[in-house]
Formats: C-alpha cells, structure tokens, sequence
C-alpha cells in the first residue's frame, strides 16, 4: 500500500475517536499506563523528553503528559487527529506535530519514546526501529506494541490499515539489530478470536480485558527496551 492509497480521516475505523475517557478501550489505557510504570523506574531528576509516535487522537499522549515530569511530542500522520489532539489537549508540556512516515527525528534527543499499535502500518520495520533508536539518548528507552502474529494473523485478518504483524521474536531481533537492549515484554488479550484464527469481535470492555501479563502470548504484545 503507498502512501496515497492510505486514509488519514480521523474517522477511518483505525483511530480511537472518543473523547470521553471512559469511552476509550482499557487495553489501551493499559498499554500506557505500563509506559508510564517503565519511565516512573528511570528516577528522572528533571523533566523528560519524550515522543508518542503515531499518537492518533493524542489521549495516551496527554496521559503520559500528565502523570510524568515531561515534555512531550505527538506524532500522527492524520491531519486530523493532530487538529483534535491539539485543541483537546493543550497544554505547556505537550505538543502535537502531523508527519507521515518515514520521517526524521532528532538524533540522542528523547529520553523516551513510545510507539503504541504503530510498527504494522509501516512498510519497513527494520527502518522504523533504527529511525526511533537513533533519535534516543543513551539510556532512553523504547516502549512499543504491536499485534502478535502467532495470534493475529494478517492472513486469516485482512486488516485494511496494516502491513504486516509480527512475532515475539521479530520485534525483539528488530530491537537488537538497532542496538536496543530488550527489557520486558508483556501480552494482552484484546480481541475475541475463533478457533480458525479468526478475530470475531472486540473485547474492550471486558473485565479481562488489556489486563497485561508478563511473557503472555496475548493478540497484542507490548515491549520494554533501552539504548545503552
């Protein structure tokens, strides 16, 4: 899929839309607030800097925002979520910035980055990886998920928005050959899957569900790693 081909409109079906917090998905709101666990253990004695790419409507980026001593920048390829996420979420320490990808970020300039649900809209992970690794400080730390394949597959799942889903070991050799160091990784089950591998349904609101657990082979796999 090229660049022309995708749909940026915030209302794509891609996109979390809700404003309302409790409208939003927990495993989403989970996936965050395991972030902002990692970023609380770096101790920091001034305020980070730090980068949500491929931020959507920038909720998860104004929470990171909120309960953690940074600045931080949101990053979207829809024109259209920035414009919402900008006027819903102003604030001193949080700025938001409409890029598509690939693009250029500032080399050794966050002390974090974090990058939820993204890696499978791009053509090259491997370049992804290298252009986060790079605009890390030594000692920041990369926070990323992405549907597993093992669970999800794209083949049996035509998602419309996605390139491709990887596995466990994919993402952390991804991590590796861009000179991160893997920390953690911890799964969730996020869908209702049958027994032909195919996602029947959400499963949001569910008491289970996004509940993370460490090395759990869940539909959606989140990772801990550091630029030492």
């Amino acid at each position: 899929m090229s660049l022309i081909d995708r749909d940026f409109k915030l209302n794509s079906g891609e996109r979390v839309t809700a404003v309302a917090i409790d409208d939003i998905p927990p495993d989403h709101w989970a996936r965050y607030e395991f972030a902002r666990d990692c970023l609380i253990e770096m101790n920091a004695t001034r305020p980070l800097i730090g980068a949500d790419i491929f931020c959507g409507a920038g909720y998860g980026t104004q929470f990171l925002a909120q309960t953690l001593p940074c600045h931080i920048l949101g990053i979207d390829g829809s024109a259209e979520a920035i414009e919402r996420a900008s006027r819903q979420y102003a604030n001193l320490n949080l700025f938001f910035s409409h890029k598509f990808f690939p693009f250029s970020l500032p080399p050794e300039h966050f002390d974090f980055i974090v990058s939820m649900e993204s890696i499978e809209h791009v053509e090259d992970g491997e370049l992804f990886f290298n252009v986060l690794e790079q605009a890390l400080k030594p000692g920041g730390r990369l926070i990323i998920s992405a549907p597993n394949s093992e669970v999800v597959d794209l083949g049996k799942n035509p998602y419309a928005w996605h390139n491709r889903h990887y596995t466990r070991q994919e993402i952390e050799n991804m991590g590796r050959n861009a000179r991160l160091r893997h920390i953690k990784c911890v799964g969730a089950e996020c869908t209702v899957i049958d027994a032909s591998g195919k996602v029947v349904s959400g499963n949001y609101f569910s008491p289970k569900s996004g509940a993370l657990r460490q090395d759990h082979a869940g539909d959606t796999l989140t990772h801990l790693f550091v630029k030492d």
